[in-house]
């Protein structure tokens, strides 16, 4: 398969719709692009924002005593991260936004409780994000990940309650954070 023209309509990616998925760490992901199962949770509706993917890469440049410019830059960090807000509420949203497991709620008279703002203990999950665009798709597979950031909840007569989290990927045991998958029409040179 030849390289589409890289002018044609037919390029361009808009992140129509997409999904935000969760399992235990360890959990063996869809080959290809196969039908998500268990044990992997669906966040839900996620925000009319989408998923923001976010790379913050540190680097230290090497200048010799006679230069000016560096001779040399190292990257030091690459940190990957997805920013969303999820609005859908269910068990698997308030779990991972309040990294609160089952064994920790109890539920009396249809009502679920659990106790915040003490130590949790570190809450890895792999994670698989699924960006579409008609028939084009992508995937994210994540096998060792982590909520390091919830945004701030707004309860307001004029809008959604939301769960804003930012996943960060980890290195696994596979020595990679992040593996890539693109659905798009084009491939690798032969």
């Amino acid at each position: 398969m030849t390289s589409p023209n890289p002018y044609g309509d037919n390029v361009a990616r808009i992140g129509v719709t997409g999904a935000l998925r969760f399992a235990p760490k360890g959990s063996t992901f869809p080959t290809a692009m196969a039908v998500w199962a268990s044990p992997w949770a669906d966040a839900g509706w996620i925000s009319d924002e989408g998923i923001t993917e976010n790379r913050e890469t540190d680097t230290t440049p090497f200048v010799p005593w006679q230069s000016n410019s560096p001779i040399r830059v190292a990257t030091t960090s690459d940190v990957i991260s997805w920013e969303t807000t999820i609005w859908s509420t269910t068990f698997d949203s308030i779990s991972l936004f309040y990294k609160v497991k089952a064994a920790d709620m109890t539920t009396t008279d249809e009502v679920t409780s659990f106790v915040d703002g003490n130590i949790k203990d570190q809450d890895l999950r792999a994670f698989g994000i699924d960006i579409i665009d008609g028939v084009y798709a992508r995937r994210f597979e994540v096998p060792l990940g982590e909520v390091t950031e919830r945004g701030s909840q707004t309860y307001s007569k004029g809008e959604l309650t939301g769960y804003p989290v930012t996943v960060t990927a980890y290195p696994g045991a596979e020595g990679w954070s992040v593996k890539r998958k693109f659905k798009e029409g084009w491939s690798k040179p032969a």
